[in-house]
């Protein structure tokens, strides 16, 4: 992106200042929630976020990507969402401004610890808002963490959603290799390609090697995600709750901190291996030009998936998608998913009062 575009996508923020800098003030409605502060979770003090103009609405949980890459201070993106429904944002450990109270003293990095965390979040959030069950909405790294979590403890959701959704990484980076390489050629770009034939296809010899193919992908990113990329930054820095601190925290705890000691972790996601029965509503709504979670993987996922409800919805964008057009995702989330997650919810009600 050239410096006149970046220019031009920051000047088209300019109407929306005032939002950008009170997106995470109050809610002024007689039933509305604007909740943000430390919970203990999982021995720690965690941050969680709770917006929406009427508590009585539907809750969703969202689960960010990463792993570290906290989006709470991106409430401006959900503004929104708050009148159909409460949104949650949680800072994972070694995330955000749950990394900046502990640094790299975070404890428990590991997979069974994040899923008992996702779990106590819901559960503190369906008891605090008073709802037995809640959505589930999980970003690239929290789209695979989300399933775990839903395995695990399905009394707690009514749906999960997907987005940016992984289902086995290891088949990624290969995908990453083929894709780059034949962009490059194709642009003549003959640096490029000696770069990558340098490095060669994976798996690779160094964490550098991968940073290399990494780096002449995000040339190829869609364009919605460069722009997004670009905003994130913007309204995170413009938003009046949110400090440079927080902003240095925000970087440290996923460059520094949660990606490379997740970074196993991640290389091992394989949604397969949980098996393909799922116990609520399941969906997937994708960027159609995701170049980093290619929606093809996950169409190919869900069609093995034996879930009450399901399906797979793609919108304008890429990997980002749930941010740079949460507008559309809005729209299905209350046109598609909503009345599904709510009417499994109510016989998942009744069920259990017959049982009782």
């Amino acid at each position: 992106m050239s410096p006149w575009e970046a220019y031009q996508v920051l000047r088209a923020e300019e109407p929306d200042a005032t939002a950008i800098r009170h997106a995470e003030g109050p809610i002024s409605t007689p039933n509305g929630i604007a909740e943000r502060g430390f919970v203990r979770i999982g021995g720690i003090e965690q941050w969680v976020t709770m917006r929406g103009e009427d508590r009585r609405n539907p809750v969703i949980l969202i689960l960010h990507g990463g792993p570290g890459d906290a989006v709470s201070q991106l409430a401006y993106f959900f503004r929104h969402w708050e009148h159909d429904f409460t949104v949650v944002q949680w800072d994972q450990r070694g995330a955000g401004r749950t990394y900046g109270r502990y640094g790299k003293s975070t404890p428990n990095m590991t997979l069974a610890q994040f899923v008992d965390d996702a779990a106590g979040v819901a559960d503190y959030a369906r008891r605090h808002l008073h709802q037995r069950r809640i959505i589930l909405l999980g970003h690239s790294w929290g789209s695979a963490l989300g399933m775990y979590v839903v395995k695990r403890h399905p009394e707690l959701f009514a749906a999960f959603i997907g987005t940016a959704q992984l289902v086995r990484t290891s088949d990624l980076q290969a995908r990453y290799y083929r894709y780059t390489l034949a962009r490059l050629r194709a642009d003549g770009n003959d640096a490029g390609v000696a770069k990558l034939l340098q490095v060669g296809p994976p798996p690779y010899r160094t964490p550098k090697d991968q940073e290399v193919v990494r780096f002449w992908l995000n040339h190829y990113l869609d364009v919605a995600d460069r722009r997004y990329l670009l905003t994130a930054t913007a309204v995170a820095l413009r938003n009046e709750r949110y400090t440079l601190r927080d902003f240095r925290d925000l970087q440290a705890g996923h460059l520094s901190f949660s990606l490379p000691v997740m970074g196993n972790t991640y290389d091992a996601v394989d949604l397969n291996s949980l098996g393909y029965d799922m116990p609520v509503p399941f969906f997937i709504i994708d960027g159609r030009s995701d170049r980093l979670a290619p929606p093809d993987l996950a169409a190919a996922y869900l069609e093995k998936t034996h879930a009450p409800a399901k399906g797979l919805f793609l919108i304008d964008g890429g990997h980002f998608a749930l941010l740079s057009n949460s507008d559309d995702f809005l729209r299905l989330l209350d046109e598609r998913i909503r009345p599904i997650a709510l009417g499994f919810d109510t016989v998942q009600r009744s069920s259990d009062l017959n049982l009782n």
